[in-house]
């Protein structure tokens, strides 16, 4: 038996009085206070193709209850907004939902499988998600389906789209899948191992980055062709995220951050030993800052150096990825189920304890201020000032 459905399985079973140890890291989600942050790119995991988690909003807070809503199974996925503040979320009860700013339910798609996948929304409005059942869907804006695509493999990491409007995304089988716009296949490249809940980022001039749970990540142009690799020695779960002079990061599961210049050939510029399980993805603040959590609860902040600036413990272990606000307040969960605010020195703006079930889902902020997060309990959560 494939170890993902064992694992999957095994938490489920559990949850009632403890927590399993395994994890799928999902992605996030100006009043603009930097540039690189696109409002046509918001809408997907880690909020832009960089996977930067820098929110185009500020003045987000989480000191009330706005709304809940439950849906059918655990969320593991990520909550996403539109641009017309829509929140779309993906369920293990196999629906993918989209909710109007008030919490009702605007519609639901039934796909017929378990979801892992966050959601991301095109320009036009189309919304994908990659789903068990070996399929990437594309529903229009009212809920219809557009076109399936049927990858020929589980699917639990996220996609991206391009600026062209290809579709990118990792599947069980250890390939990258890039996928036209009308549904049909552009190419894919094979990794060595599986491709779990890594997800595809994308630089500037269209290289795609991903990580493979055979401990390498790998940078491939817009033609399918591999560019270079690099190995981390450790299974990949991570994400990469890319800052705007062109520094990779991802984490490993053998408790390492790299930091790779995309612009040499992936040469490592510096590693920092975290000493814990990293699967969340990294997250890049408008100075630079990398904010990731692991295994062992802590929240690092670590400057573009590679120094440790401060670390903030949660107590459990942290799968969740940050999403940093325009005005630099870090949002991160915890499988405690508390919600955090940090203030860019480290220090607790606020919390919000939301569920007695873990956290696995990323936070993502809309145009309001208002912070939405999904949670193991079936719900998802929208909090605001």
């Amino acid at each position: 038996m494939n170890s993902i459905f064992t694992i999957i399985d095994f938490f489920k079973f559990i949850k009632i009085t403890t927590i399993a140890i395994f994890f799928i890291s999902l992605g996030v989600g100006i009043n603009t206070i930097n540039a690189q942050v696109n409002k046509k790119e918001h809408s997907m995991f880690m909020h832009d193709l960089k996977h930067t988690g820098l929110s185009a909003y500020q003045d987000a807070q989480i000191n009330r209850l706005k709304w809940n809503t439950i849906t059918g199974n655990e969320i593991w996925s990520s909550p996403v907004v539109g641009s017309d503040n829509i929140v779309y979320v993906s369920s293990t009860d196999g629906n993918i939902f989209a909710y109007n700013h008030d919490g009702t339910e605007k519609w639901h798609y039934r796909t017929g499988d378990e979801l892992y996948s966050t959601p991301a929304v095109g320009p036009d409005g189309t919304i994908y998600v990659g789903g068990k059942n070996k399929k990437l869907l594309a529903l229009k804006p009212d809920g219809k389906i557009k076109w399936v695509y049927f990858v020929g493999s589980e699917v639990y990491s996220s996609p991206a789209i391009n600026r062209d409007g290809t579709i990118y995304i990792g599947a069980w089988d250890g390939k990258l899948y890039a996928i036209n716009p009308n549904g049909t296949l552009k190419w894919a490249y094979s990794t060595a191992a599986h491709i779990l809940s890594s997800s595809p980022a994308i630089g500037d001039d269209g290289m795609v980055y991903i990580g493979s749970q055979d401990g390498r990540i790998y940078a491939i142009n817009h033609e399918g062709r591999i560019k270079w690799s690099f190995m981390t020695e450790g299974k990949i779960d991570s994400s990469p995220s890319l800052s705007k002079d062109g520094i990779l990061y991802i984490g490993s599961q053998n408790g390492k951050l790299f930091a790779l210049d995309s612009n040499d050939k992936g040469k490592l510029i510096w590693e920092y030993n975290i000493g814990s399980r990293v699967d969340a993805t990294p997250a890049i603040s408008a100075d630079g800052i990398i904010y990731v959590g692991a295994k062992n609860g802590n929240l690092y902040a670590i400057n573009p150096n590679g120094t440790l600036k401060w670390t903030y413990n949660t107590g459990k272990t942290i799968t969740s990825s940050a999403t940093i606000s325009a005005d630099g307040i870090i949002f991160i969960s915890s499988w405690n189920g508390v919600l955090y605010a940090i203030n860019p020195d480290g220090t607790l703006k606020e919390k919000q304890d939301v569920s007695r079930f873990p956290i696995l889902s990323s936070p993502s902020i809309d145009s309001n201020g208002t912070v939405y997060i999904g949670s193991t309990d079936w719900k998802v959560y929208a909090f605001s000032k």
